[in-house]
């Protein structure tokens, strides 16, 4: 017969509450909010800076005490219980001050760090009241956090007394376990992440029933939702009213080009989420629209990965079709409601499923038509329409996504790839020694290659072989690196040599670098131009390179480009 041991007093709930810091703790603690300062991808703003280091110092102070209760109830070497009262209060005393010294001198840190990497994305510089700021609301929400960690605890302590009359240590301890472990994953799945998923499709669902302020119905017979149109312009959704009522005008092509230089009117068709039941249905509602506008006939046709929320870069596609003078036809569909962040974290199978579904829809009819006389098929994506759009034509390997991409493209251009974007990964996993995962180079550039600036772009280089494959990436943007595995993983980019936009100081540390790259994620979308998530400045060049037009000139390229600077063309969506 087991003998049960007879459970304690268990701690009232105000002591347990109000006991002093754990010493581990506070070490733990201290050491998670030294490495929640330093600088990963993209500077931070003080608030989430202050959310980040809050976060790190409660799991750090959690593992901490964690390891000290360990350390205590394995040999009592560090009980304190030896100290009198006023050598105890003494050592606090000391180390409290320290401590507060300490951070006052990190937030000042914090502050010059953070200067030194705007000044190398070109944004305005942080103040000392900023680190006040940061530091103040950190300490504060560590201490929520710490208190929240305490009441769980408590519940645990008071588990524990309650089991103990019944099943012994090793067994209590394995059940107690268990049970926080389940619990924790049905909070994380069921009331946090399917909640939030929950609350996003519907917030963002209600918004995609609405459009961009002056955005209205085109009369237009070349676009989507317009005059004829198969396709609703009420079920294009608000990026697919916005992107086909945005078809550059005839009148500013020609205020563009060239004297004696005739443009046409472009053509843009787009299906939205409830255009069709089905992707199969939405990608064949598509292609009877190119049909219909006649885009056999066009010099240029581009199908268009769409991100989350079916947004297709109103600059990119602008620029085509000042390049091509208005003979283009854009072909985007949308999958999700979505903003891209979350969509990216949680929604990404979507975009390659849909972009596979438009993408065979769409060659499959550009592959009837007469081969001498069919426009030229170029693939574009952006963001998760890249990885949507990799999707649709990878192959199991480098070389064989290559020879996909000549059987089924005339050229390709993908702009800010994820991480996970499959043809991306096949390039830095092949890419030549030496060469780093933020510019990796296969094959000596003959047919794909990756551009951080836009003077990398050399539209006129002989051994460029056609078609060409171009990613646009900048070290700094954050989507081509999240992962999971950066909690517990060093990842490649913060090796040397490190990107030119990036911060020396970079380095990894588990668990805080991955939710700094979080935050990164969510900041690399709102990034000065050419920095982060933020292609637009390399756009124009980018697609000379990859869809030239006849005559073009470098000159053109300047022209368009300040052009492109001058309409103010809106955030991704």
């Amino acid at each position: 017969m087991t003998v049960m041991e007879s459970p304690g007093t268990p701690p009232s709930f105000r002591s347990f509450m109000l006991a002093p810091p754990a010493p581990f703790g506070v070490a733990g603690g201290f050491v998670f909010w030294w490495w929640s300062l330093t600088p990963t991808l993209l500077p931070r703003e003080w608030m989430i800076q202050a959310a980040i280091s809050a976060l790190s110092v409660a799991v750090g102070y959690g593992l901490g005490s964690a390891i000290g209760a360990g350390v205590g109830w394995i040999g009592k070497r560090f009980d304190w219980s030896g100290f009198g009262g006023g050598t105890r209060r003494l050592v606090w005393l000391v180390a409290g001050v320290a401590v507060i010294l300490s951070v006052a001198g990190s937030g000042v840190l914090w502050v010059a760090w953070q200067n030194e990497q705007r000044d190398l994305v070109g944004m305005d510089h942080l103040t000392i009241w900023n680190a006040a700021e940061m530091v103040g609301l950190a300490a504060v929400v560590t201490v929520v956090l710490i208190m929240i960690g305490r009441l769980v605890g408590y519940g645990i302590v008071r588990l524990d007394g309650f089991l103990a009359r019944w099943i012994p240590t090793a067994i209590r301890v394995i059940t107690i376990g268990v049970l926080v472990v389940v619990v924790s994953v049905v909070l994380a799945q069921d009331v946090v992440g399917n909640g939030f998923i929950g609350w996003a499709n519907s917030t963002y669902g209600a918004s995609n029933t609405g459009s961009d302020p002056g955005v209205v119905q085109p009369a237009s017979e070349l676009v989507s939702g317009g005059q004829d149109s198969l396709i609703s312009w009420e079920s294009l959704g608000w990026q697919g009213r916005t992107f086909t009522a945005g078809a550059t005008k005839v009148s500013d092509l020609d205020a563009f080009a060239e004297p004696g230089s005739e443009a046409v009117e472009p053509i843009r068709v787009y299906a939205g989420l409830r255009s069709a039941d089905s992707d199969p249905e939405r990608a064949a509602l598509v292609v009877q629209e190119l049909e219909r506008t006649k885009a056999a006939d066009r010099e240029i046709v581009v199908v268009a990965g769409t991100t989350g929320t079916g947004f297709i870069d109103p600059e990119a596609a602008t620029a085509i079709e000042y390049i091509h003078n208005g003979d283009t036809a854009i072909a985007g569909m949308q999958y999700s409601y979505l903003p891209s962040w979350i969509s990216f974290m949680v929604d990404k199978e979507k975009a390659a499923a849909s972009a596979t579904v438009i993408y065979q829809a769409v060659t499959a009819w550009w592959s009837q038509l007469p081969e001498d006389g069919r426009p030229r098929l170029i693939v574009f994506g952006e963001s998760l329409g890249s990885y949507g759009s990799e999707s649709s034509i990878n192959g199991t390997s480098v070389e064989a996504s290559m020879r996909r991409i000549v059987e089924g493209a005339d050229g390709v251009l993908w702009a800010g790839p994820t991480e996970p974007n499959p043809v991306w990964g096949q390039l830095i996993a092949a890419r030549e020694p030496g060469t780093p995962v933020w510019r990796p180079v296969y094959d000596g550039g003959t047919m794909a290659r990756v551009a951080n600036t836009t003077d990398e772009i050399a539209a006129d280089d002989g051994g460029w072989a056609v078609p060409r494959v171009l990613h646009l990436h900048h070290p700094s943007d954050p989507v081509g690196y999240w992962t999971w595995d950066t909690l517990w993983k060093r990842p490649d980019w913060t090796r040397d040599p490190i990107g030119y936009d990036v911060s020396p100081r970079v380095a990894w540390y588990p668990f805080v670098t991955f939710w700094q790259v979080v935050a990164d994620l969510m900041a690399g979308f709102d990034a000065p131009a050419g920095y982060g998530h933020n292609y637009s400045p390399h756009l124009a060049r980018a697609w000379t390179a990859v869809a030239p037009a006849a005559g073009w000139t470098v000159a053109d390229t300047a022209r368009l480009e300040a052009h492109l600077i001058a309409i103010a063309p809106s955030e991704p969506g």
